[in-house]
């Protein structure tokens, strides 16, 4: 009776066999192995070490969180920009009482004119109506500054103006701007800008969002709208028809001396 035949105490090895020896690793052909690669014949003197990597339904998981998360910081990033602009894109919308006329923005121009030509120390007094305030910004200051379709308003805050149209710089799009007259050095400061990014209705505060670069671009241009060498010491606005205090109304009444 034949004996039945054992396997070799040392069985070849197959083609894809690895061997560690010494410390070094020898491979008969390139290995592919999940993670690992190696090329050539040996790695000595280094240390390899293997890492199983995500698997399709961690990667996918993954991927929904991190898109979760940019959605929801992008939703409040529009959120914010939609309420902080509500104010000054609303109070954009308010129609004027004599409309845009061209005549308006060069009666502001010939009263710009008047002040830059004051001597140093020189006193004044002067009144700008929100007509002309707005016809200048979009007949005269705006093109020569980039912006389209300007328009400017007086806000409820006394010497607080909203500014309003199209910025050439950033592309065209709608731009809203808080405006502050000053009793400081500089008589216009812009305090807050946004730029509208996102399509939406015509009057909407949505889609817009802050924009630092807007903001700086609109301070360094917008002492245009008025003249360069003067201050303000008093700042008047109130209601109802024209002359003196109470009585300006939609006019800004500014007192200052020539620098």
């Amino acid at each position: 009776m034949d004996e039945p035949q054992l396997p070799p105490s040392n069985p070849p090895e197959p083609k894809s066999a690895i061997h560690i020896s010494g410390g070094d690793v020898r491979a008969a052909r390139d290995l592919v192995a999940g993670d690992v690669n190696v090329a050539g014949d040996s790695i000595s003197g280094q240390t390899v070490s293997v890492q199983r990597g995500f698997s399709a339904k961690e990667v996918q998981r993954l991927v929904l969180i991190v898109g979760g998360l940019v959605f929801a910081t992008a939703a409040c990033f529009f959120l914010f920009g939609a309420v902080s602009a509500l104010t000054v894109v609303n109070v954009l919308q308010r129609p004027l009482i004599g409309g845009s006329d061209p005549r308006d923005a060069e009666a502001m121009a010939r009263k710009i004119n008047t002040l830059k030509g004051l001597p140093p120390g020189q006193q004044f007094r002067v009144a700008f109506t929100e007509d002309e305030i707005s016809s200048y910004v979009r007949f005269l200051a705006g093109p020569r500054i980039g912006i389209s379709e300007g328009k400017a308003r007086l806000m409820e805050e006394t010497g607080l103006l909203a500014l309003g149209g199209n910025a050439s710089q950033f592309g065209g799009l709608p731009f809203a701007a808080e405006v502050q007259v000053t009793t400081t050095e500089q008589p216009l400061q812009v305090r807050r800008a946004w730029l509208k990014v996102l399509p939406s209705p015509a009057g909407s505060s949505f889609g817009y969002i802050p924009i630092t670069p807007l903001l700086q671009y609109l301070n360094a241009q917008v002492t245009a709208l008025m003249a360069p060498n003067v201050q303000f010491t008093q700042i008047f606005q109130s209601g109802g028809g024209e002359g003196p205090p109470p009585e300006i109304g939609n006019n800004l009444l500014l007192v200052g001396f020539a620098k």
